[in-house]
């Protein structure tokens, strides 16, 4: 799959397009390399086990050298909404978060969106963060910066299981997609095209986030936006059993099983 002259890679998941079958694209968040998916994979077994088709794609693999903002790069997004077919759940992880809010303005007033950590605003503290790690990928510390990556995703008090400390060898390829993801979030407000959404909307964030926290998203009244206690970024991974029930029961209320 490609996109001016650039791979897109994806992984689907659950039954073929069929009629009746309604249908989830995932935008993937800043990862050093491409996981096929993993990232999402809680989330992405509840809605297969609903009966949707999930696809997820690389977000970062539609970036290049003459993206200079994130409106630039959503434009190029953009040609992924009819690419797999219509999309009734949107969804997005961290950038991908950013991503999917970017484009709801570009969606049916119907679709859905289901969002992990994805900040529809930034502030200080978070771009920050989020340059240092940067900086550290572009200045060729590939290694420096996943450590501190897999630090500041942990909830706040938290050591990463395995020593982030101890980094690992200089990556070219990593460091390029670090340094790129991680700019593209900076100074980024989508906040009015999120509240305009007339569609339903789910948030989910961990009160433990050092990164994208409750203050960095956006809704309308209809929409809804769930802090798990005690998390961080991956809150999806941290308390399974309490997404995984949020994500069924915001599947059915709205429809889409």
């Amino acid at each position: 799959m490609t996109h001016a002259g650039l791979a897109v890679p994806a992984a689907v998941f659950g039954p073929e397009a069929a009629a009746g079958s309604a249908h989830a694209l995932v935008f993937a968040p800043v990862t050093p390399r491409w996981d096929d998916g993993a990232f999402f994979a809680p989330v992405t077994n509840v809605l297969v086990q609903a009966g949707l088709r999930v696809t997820v794609v690389d977000t970062l693999s539609l970036w290049d050298e003459r993206i200079d903002s994130m409106a630039s790069f959503v434009a190029r997004c953009r040609t992924l909404l009819t690419r797999y077919g219509p999309v009734d759940l949107l969804c997005g992880n961290a950038l991908g978060g950013a991503v999917a809010q970017a484009l709801l303005p570009d969606t049916t007033p119907t679709t859905a969106a289901l969002l992990v950590s994805g900040p529809a605003r930034t502030d200080g503290l978070l771009e920050s963060r989020l340059t240092q790690i940067a900086d550290l990928a572009a200045d060729g510390r590939s290694d420096y910066a996943l450590a501190l990556l897999n630090r500041r995703i942990q909830p706040h008090g938290r050591r990463p299981a395995t020593d982030g400390d101890r980094p690992g060898p200089h990556d070219p390829s990593a460091a390029r997609r670090l340094a790129a993801g991680m700019r593209l979030l900076c100074g980024i407000d989508v906040s009015d095209g999120v509240e305009a959404h007339p569609g339903p909307l789910l948030q989910i964030v961990g009160s433990h986030s050092q990164l994208v926290t409750q203050r960095h998203t956006a809704a309308a009244p209809h929409h809804r936006v769930h802090v798990i206690p005690g998390a961080g970024m991956r809150p999806h991974f941290e308390s399974t059993a309490e997404v995984s029930a949020l994500v069924g029961a915001f599947l059915r209320e709205k429809g889409l099983i």
